[in-house]
């Protein structure tokens, strides 16, 4: 295991100091300072956000390699979830969806980074009959994400998610959905503060799953109506517990502590690294 962190404190932070006149400087800075707070305290993986994955193409990719190339830790990469929904009934929406996670798989093999984390999007929250559509868009998505990358050499890690987004939630939809999707070439990003919303069986998880989990988000939660990603410590997740499971099954990927804010990231890596 490798424990690594990841840039979304810094966008959200600069995002909301105003400090920046367009977004493009904003995301390269947050990118920025993430490697560097990387580099400084021996972290030795670092995930990056594209959202949008539009940020990262045309005038601005020179920049971003540039960037990339001047520090040696590993990078892997999340997509873009923001106004993307893969398992959307309405098909125009689903395929920008597409389109953008194909977008950002280009990039992954530009910028070498083995590792692509995507979300499901957000299933019908007002009608559950519609629910059984939404699992089944998602497994077209995913295949031809799947069979547009296959070439990329990046490993597409599908995320669980909390329980207001109907889709990938506890061990048995997930089950639901893998199953749906039917593709031996997709791999899974556990999240500790999604699966905590569903109430979720982490033995169980890792006992079903523990071969195809290829990263996993470290995000303490207060409560399962939730996910806002404080300090890790402060909240209800028993880290200690999901850590002993996680080393049960030999767990070899990274561990990205990934908080809401860049304060409190220093905290979050001394209290973890007491289970480590």
């Amino acid at each position: 295991m490798e424990l690594g962190i990841s840039s979304l404190g810094n966008i959200i932070e600069n995002a909301l100091s105003n400090k920046f006149t367009n977004i493009s400087n904003m995301f390269y800075h947050s990118t920025e300072e993430c490697f560097k707070f990387a580099e400084e305290n021996g972290i030795t993986v670092v995930e990056i956000v594209v959202d949008p994955q539009d940020m990262f193409l045309g005038e601005m990719k020179q920049a971003y390699l540039e960037l990339f190339k001047s520090y040696s830790m590993v990078k892997q990469v999340h997509g873009p979830f923001i106004d993307v929904n893969l398992c959307s009934h309405n098909k125009g929406i689903s395929q920008a969806s597409i389109d953008a996670y194909i977008e950002t798989s280009q990039f992954c093999r530009e910028f070498q980074a083995k590792i692509l984390t995507i979300h499901p999007g957000l299933a019908n929250f007002m009608l559950k009959s519609l629910r059984d559509y939404n699992r089944i868009q998602l497994a077209k998505a995913i295949n031809i994400i799947l069979d547009m990358t296959k070439n990329l050499d990046i490993s597409i890690c599908l995320e669980n998610m909390p329980k207001n987004t109907h889709i990938m939630l506890d061990q048995d939809n997930i089950k639901e959905n893998l199953n749906s999707i039917n593709r031996k070439e997709l791999f899974l990003t556990y999240d500790t503060s999604h699966f905590y919303t569903n109430n979720g069986d982490v033995n169980l998880l890792w006992e079903r799953y523990h071969k195809i989990i290829k990263n996993v988000h470290l995000v303490e939660n207060f409560t399962t109506e939730s996910d806002t990603h404080p300090q890790l410590g402060s909240g209800k997740i028993d880290f200690k517990h999901i850590l002993e499971i996680i080393e049960r099954y030999e767990y070899k990927g990274a561990l990205i502590i990934e908080l809401s804010s860049e304060e409190g990231l220093e905290q979050s890596i001394n209290y973890i690294s007491k289970f480590l």
